[in-house]
């Protein structure tokens, strides 16, 4: 199965960083009995005017760095077990770009957008004066002077119309061309602002009437296609700006009420429900107020719990089985389905016990692995070599240090893992999921997990204890026709399993 993820706005972008994060930890969908999906890739499309955004860079930079990593630790298999174990693909990779002038990241190209301001989009100079005044009832002065490669900071209805271009791009022609049944599609967006809130409805509406879109392929099978949806409610706070009107915070809750009057009647409407499944996340407790930026600069805003629970969602409805989606006809069924998510227990400093059981199970034990991984690579493992497991078949040698694999992973990888969850941490529920100031000693790194206690103390956990369970765990041929590089993480991540089990106390 392939999942088309579409991240629209700064919010997608945001919650598809976070994915990407729990990706790097070995977080993959299940199935409905808890089994990992087989052959399932993950194909995210960006969709936002604001390329510049701090936000979107980011994200972009995170998932080109994960590519490559995958491609250097896999290859295209689409099965894997461990760190990066989900296969992420752009649209060339799966296309090829044949017949297709596609990038080669993960963003779209929104070429008629982003080099004009809205009313030079509308044509608003060339309109007849009866034309001209209604257009002036239905935009407000600064948004016919919205330069729209900043974004729809916070207009909808701009978004609403500038968007519908994005069914003619070479990127939505790609993506139908690769679409086939089985597949799904999950799109990502917030209800509370401009790109997202208008993105959602549009392309949803474009691919239910794909039929009507000459030059595009497989337009049934797009047309009967298994959509779900992320809705984010208001979850952040916005330093305010008297020099500008475009985004008040104090607006987010009614026009989140509007939307989803919309969203009710266009899209998950009983008897004729457009959308198989919607997901509503948001937070009442904002965060820390962000440093507002409508774009000259690029908006950057911490990480959130939000965005991290939010990227559970498009995990679920990878793994709904089909018959609780659509009918027998591939249809949706007459009435969406809905989530919503709470937390276990409605604390600010949320740790891993406050997760509710089902989300817990699937992210605790890798984001230890890779938070663990992180401190093993930075306190020690360079002694290391030479000894023990790194001189069995694979042999790991001083040359992997210089290797661009082995920096790619510990200096960028690693350290955007590092600042992600500092920014969680640092917020106003604050996500306090590991102790930052831990460093070769790992006993007590998980915050809120106790060491089990051993006969006459409590166990540790440290560079030595990992050194040991790899030892073990490398005896034998099992690696030699890997690299040292697979050998290097997939005994990580299988001794980081033996340590949680044997040295922390359960969840």
């Amino acid at each position: 199965m392939r999942l088309f993820l579409f991240a629209i706005g700064g919010t997608g972008a945001r919650v598809l960083k976070s994915l990407t994060m729990l990706a790097m930890a070995g977080v993959r969908p299940v199935d409905d009995k808890g089994r990992p999906l087989k052959d399932f890739e993950l194909v995210p499309v960006m969709i936002d005017p604001h390329r510049a955004g701090e936000d979107n860079k980011r994200t972009e930079a995170l998932l080109a760095d994960y590519r490559s990593t995958r491609l250097s630790l896999y290859g295209n298999d689409l099965n894997a077990d461990g760190f990066f174990a989900m296969r992420i693909s752009n649209l060339r990779d799966i296309t090829g770009s044949a017949g297709h002038t596609l990038p080669t990241g993960f963003a779209m190209n929104l070429r008629s957008v982003e080099n004009k301001r809205f009313g030079e989009f509308i044509g608003f100079d060339t309109m007849n004066e009866p034309d001209r005044a209604l257009t002036q009832l239905l935009f407000a002065p600064y948004q016919l002077d919205n330069k729209m490669n900043i974004g729809f900071v916070g207009s909808p209805n701009i978004g609403a119309v500038a968007l519908t271009e994005v069914c003619h791009s070479p990127e939505f022609k790609a993506f139908a061309a690769a679409f086939r049944p089985g597949d799904r599609i999950f799109f990502v967006s917030s209800i509370f602002g401009g790109t997202g809130a208008a993105g959602f409805p549009i392309l949803v509406k474009n691919i239910r009437q794909a039929a009507t879109l000459e030059g595009t392929d497989n337009r049934d099978a797009l047309s009967r296609a298994p959509i779900g949806g992320l809705t984010v409610l208001p979850y952040f706070n916005l330093e305010q700006r008297r020099d500008d009107e475009r985004i008040q915070a104090a607006d987010f809750v009614i026009k989140t009420q509007s939307a989803l009057h919309y969203y009710n009647t266009a899209l998950t409407g009983e008897q004729d429900a457009q959308v198989n499944a919607i997901f509503y996340l948001g937070d009442r407790q904002r965060s820390l107020p962000y440093r507002y930026d409508p774009g000259e600069h690029g908006q950057r805003n911490n990480a959130h719990l939000v965005e991290m629970v939010g990227a559970l969602a498009p995990l679920k409805f990878a793994g709904i089985p089909d018959d609780r989606l659509s009918d027998a006809d591939g249809n949706p069924l007459p009435q969406t389905a809905a989530f919503e998510y709470a937390l276990a227990e409605d604390t600010t400093q949320v740790h891993f016990v406050d997760i509710v059981a089902p989300s817990r199970s699937l992210i605790y034990k890798p984001l230890v692995a890779l938070y663990h991984l992180r401190l093993f690579l930075n306190n020690g493992f360079e002694k290391l070599i030479g000894q023990g497991f790194t001189l069995d078949k694979p042999r790991i040698t001083g040359d992997m240090l210089s290797a661009q694999f082995y920096r790619t992973l510990k200096e960028h990888l690693l350290e955007d893992y590092a600042t992600w969850l500092a920014e969680m941490d640092d917020n106003m529920r604050s996500v306090q999921l590991f102790d930052p100031e831990v460093d070769g000693d790992m006993t007590n790194a998980v915050r809120g997990v106790e060491p089990k206690k051993g006969l006459l103390h409590r166990k540790s956990v440290n560079i030595n204890t990992y050194k040991a369970a790899m030892n073990r765990l490398s005896m034998g041929d099992r690696y030699a026709t890997n690299t040292p590089e697979q050998k290097l993480l997939d005994l990580f991540y299988r001794a980081s399993q033996r340590v949680v089990d044997n040295n922390l106390e359960p969840l």
